[in-house]
């Protein structure tokens, strides 16, 4: 697995039936269809053989795909979120939750024993949560474009640290300086965010994982201070 190519694929989430976009991530999918989110971040997804998790199906044809190729797969619901499980709708009481630190409002995610849902009702003191997946039951279509095929070790490196730290593939430079070494230098926007090193060891567990020719990995990070110009030397 860890010589294979990785991946970039855009790819949008629809409703098979009605045509309604779930999720997708290009950012102009997103403003045409109503679900933009000005703090969500839209770039393509990587995709790892063997790691990234994509549906089985999806997974499938991608790798078939050239760079450019597009793709539209639909699944049914055991292909995708599974179907509706009316057992995994359950009723707390509010002081339960509010032991738990949770105030509980209709439409709202809350996590509880260990798991995800969202709040349906809360009456008499008592609050309905459905454990399933938002997506459950539905039938989807899955659409995307194979942006992007990476292949050689830098950029595999580069497009690792891109998806660690929500930036573009462009966005990350990196140079190979011999006996497996790689040098990545850091956009700004990359390494002023509050949890750089740990975005660090993930990238670095994933290269470790699957780049094996590189032996070590030097990050560059370069601060300019406003209104101090280089000055230059005098002959």
């Amino acid at each position: 697995m860890a010589d294979r190519s990785f991946v970039l694929i855009d790819l949008t989430v629809k409703d098979a039936n009605t045509g309604e976009v779930y999720q997708t991530t290009r950012e102009e999918v997103a403003k045409g269809s109503g679900i933009y989110l000005e703090d969500s971040v839209y770039l393509p997804i990587l995709v790892i053989p063997g790691e990234t998790n994509l549906f089985p199906k999806v997974l499938e044809k991608v790798l078939q795909l050239d760079e450019g190729e597009t793709f539209s797969v639909e699944l049914g619901p055991e292909e995708a979120y599974g179907n509706y499980d009316r057992n995994k709708i359950k009723v707390f009481s509010v002081k339960r939750l509010e032991r738990e630190g949770i105030q509980p409002k209709i439409g709202e995610f809350v996590y509880i024993d260990g798991q995800r849902g969202i709040v349906k009702s809360v009456t008499g003191g008592r609050v309905t949560i459905d454990f399933n997946h938002p997506l459950a039951g539905k039938e989807l279509v899955i659409e995307g474009e194979v942006v992007r095929k990476v292949e050689e070790d830098v950029d595999k490196v580069r497009v690792i640290v891109a998806d660690a730290f929500d930036v573009g593939f462009e966005d990350i430079k990196a140079s190979p300086s011999g006996d497996g070494v790689v040098t990545v230098e850091l956009p700004s926007k990359a390494y002023v965010l509050r949890d750089a090193y740990s975005r660090k060891i993930r990238a670095l567990s994933l290269i470790m994982r699957h780049v094996k020719s590189i032996k070590k990995v030097r990050f560059v990070e370069e601060f300019e201070i406003p209104g101090r110009e280089e000055s230059t030397p005098q002959s």
